[in-house]
């Protein structure tokens, strides 16, 4: 299924685009707050984002793999991305997401991640869905308890390409 553009009452979810790469790498990617509990690394160099980018819209017509930027209905502007994707290490669906520095602490993931969990049960009829984060990273908690992950067990967790590994924790959403 093709990621569709999806909305909340203050947000645009919608698939990346060629012309995304210099906002998101001003807006997350170039930031190592942001990055610091994340899989990737922060960075200044706008070819990576573009790689990036493209193997994201190189999955926006696959059937294990949606993500979308969210954008801000009010100002236009790019504030973070989130995803949905089959993760094989645990034969179930895995939600993530970022948000830009500016754009925390005003529930924005919390909003458009329960859109998302929304799609992935009415639209791909999923029923479990996986969630982790650094057990240093008390907002990804609050996210997940808010969005009505339980808590399942402690994990390690990579982050930064694997130079760092974190105690982390694991979640499971029943839908």
């Amino acid at each position: 299924m093709t990621t569709p553009t999806l909305e909340t009452e203050r947000l645009i979810l919608r698939p990346l685009n060629t012309s995304d790469a210099a906002e998101v790498l001003d807006c997350w990617e170039s930031d190592p707050d942001v990055a610091k509990y994340m899989f990737w690394s922060s960075h200044n160099d706008i070819n990576k984002t573009k790689e990036w980018i493209a193997f994201e819209t190189g999955k926006i017509d696959s059937d294990d793999w949606y993500r979308w930027v969210f954008v801000s209905k009010e100002s236009g502007k790019l504030l973070g991305t989130g995803l949905i994707y089959f993760e094989e290490e645990y034969n179930k669906y895995e939600i993530g997401y970022n948000l830009g520095k500016t754009a925390w602490g005003y529930g924005y993931t919390t909003e458009a991640m329960s859109r998302v969990i929304r799609f992935a049960k009415d639209q791909l009829g999923i029923n479990q869905i996986v969630g982790r984060h650094a057990k240093e990273n008390p907002a990804s908690e609050n996210v997940m308890k808010k969005l009505g992950f339980k808590y399942i067990k402690d994990i390690p967790y990579e982050c930064n390409d694997g130079k760092n590994t974190y105690e982390g924790k694991e979640y499971i959403l029943e839908l």
